[in-house]
């Protein structure tokens, strides 16, 4: 039996607006207890990667309470979860990649989370939660919780980017990149998660990745390849985290 060396999570998004079923959970779910090989443009010797898949609710108080328990050590997984879900790495997960859908484009990698201005309802009708009101004025909303509060507007994920789409392409998969992420749902996960990967103390690697509507202008299937190639191309790159001490 092959050694897993790397333990990835991989969350896609659950149903909102149109969508009764979320390209990017079609997408994710493929990939689900599956183990692949760290690609061979960024690793000289190919190690193994499982990979776990985790549907989360489009809703504002259900990211808060479930990403949090994503960065622990061991993680601390929802409720929700199936009975014979993989179990985590005591040390926790090596790489977490958040997907969700967009409109019609490539793969795209976002750079920054961001913490504030999230105006729209999530799939609940719910907002997020008000973190500043002036008289006359719309109030801000984002991250209201004073956990947050230590961080900036903006957060930037850490993976180096450049040799990310470069070993991409080597493998056939065009990704772009993109510095808005939407001030939805996608863009509170990314943030949230940058956030507790520091406050956690281990800096677990953290992406978000838009998909397109499936066939817009790929099919669900060539989603789940790059979701892969994404995979095995950083954590080629990685060294596996570790605990605080």
């Amino acid at each position: 039996m092959t050694a897993i060396k790397y333990r990835v999570l991989v969350t896609g998004y659950g149903p909102f607006r149109n969508y009764k079923e979320n390209p990017s959970w079609l997408a994710v779910r493929r990939l689900h207890d599956s183990v692949i090989r760290t690609s061979a443009s960024s690793s000289a010797t190919p190690e193994s990667i499982h990979i776990s898949s985790l549907e989360v609710p489009v809703v504002y108080s259900a990211v808060l309470d479930i990403v949090p328990g994503l960065h622990a050590a061991p993680p601390v997984l929802p409720s929700s979860v199936p009975k014979d879900f993989p179990t985590p790495s005591q040390d926790g997960y090596n790489l977490i990649v958040h997907v969700g859908v967009a409109g019609p484009t490539e793969l795209r990698v976002e750079i920054f989370g961001d913490k504030t201005g999230y105006n729209i309802p999530d799939h609940e009708g719910k907002y997020a939660g008000i973190v500043e009101e002036k008289e006359g004025e719309a109030p801000v909303r984002g991250f209201a919780d004073e956990r947050y509060g230590m961080f900036p507007e903006r957060l930037q994920i850490r993976v180096p980017v450049d040799p990310l789409l470069e070993g991409c392409a080597q493998d056939g998969t065009i990704l772009v990149t993109s510095t808005d992420a939407g001030h939805y749902l996608c863009d509170f996960i990314l943030y949230c998660s940058l956030a507790e990967s520091k406050m956690a103390g281990r800096n677990t690697p953290v992406l978000f990745i838009h998909c397109p509507p499936i066939g817009e202008p790929l099919s669900t299937e060539q989603v789940a390849e790059g979701i892969k190639s994404i995979v095995a191309n950083v954590c080629g790159r990685l060294k596996p985290v570790s605990s605080k001490q």
